[in-house]
């Protein structure tokens, strides 16, 4: 059974995910809606990727019955107001990376998702790079090689397609949470993220709140 997605805005990261849902096979994924604040924006992201429905705000995706699961991928500031619309509408949510601006709202929304009962997963990048590969039991290592002088963006989204495809399957196995990303893994990211911020001097308007 396909697994139904709504992109939760229309920008490029958004333009990217969906490209590689589109690439997976159709009885796996499908895209049935997009929501934009600006309706005209998000009929063009519908129009571009052949999505059926797009809505000019986050709260009617929210409530669209086809969409199993949210992909949110606004900007970070907004990204703990668009995933607790989501779990508060009763969607799974997959979150782009940095989950939240804070450890607080990141501690916050994984409290909601927990409540809730709800599978969350934020975005890691090197969770989906392995650098090693076992064979008959035997590990062999490949170290990274050093960063090419020119950046390459790839069509299909390239790594984009093992996150979707993890997410089909912890939901198709009910699971709550990604064993592979779990959210401990978020929240002490975002812990190390602050004490880092601490370090340097950098405040967020949100740390007050």
């Amino acid at each position: 059974m396909a697994l139904r997605w709504g992109i939760v805005s229309a920008g490029l990261i958004c333009s990217d995910f969906t490209t590689v849902l589109r690439a997976l096979p159709r009885s796996e994924h499908q895209v049935v809606a997009v929501a934009a604040r600006d309706l005209s924006r998000a009929k063009e992201f519908a129009r571009k990727h052949d999505i059926p429905k797009a809505y000019g705000s986050y709260e009617e995706l929210a409530k669209d019955p086809d969409v199993e699961v949210a992909y949110v991928g606004t900007q970070h500031p907004q990204h703990k107001a668009a995933v607790l619309l989501c779990l508060a509408a009763g969607k799974a949510v997959l979150c782009e990376k940095p989950m939240g601006v804070n450890a607080a709202e990141v501690r916050e929304m994984v409290a909601e998702a927990r409540a809730r009962g709800l599978f969350l997963m934020e975005i890691l990048d090197p969770c989906w790079c392995p650098t090693e590969l076992v064979v008959k039991g035997e590990r062999k290592e490949f170290p990274l090689p050093p960063a090419p002088g020119k950046e390459f963006h790839f069509t299909n989204g390239a790594g984009m397609t093992y996150e979707a495809r993890h997410v089909r399957e912890c939901l198709r196995k009910g699971l709550k949470e990604s064993p592979v990303v779990p959210l401990a893994e978020s929240e002490l990211l975002a812990d190390i993220l602050e004490e880092v911020r601490k370090a340097i001097g950098v405040t967020f308007p949100q740390d007050g709140r």
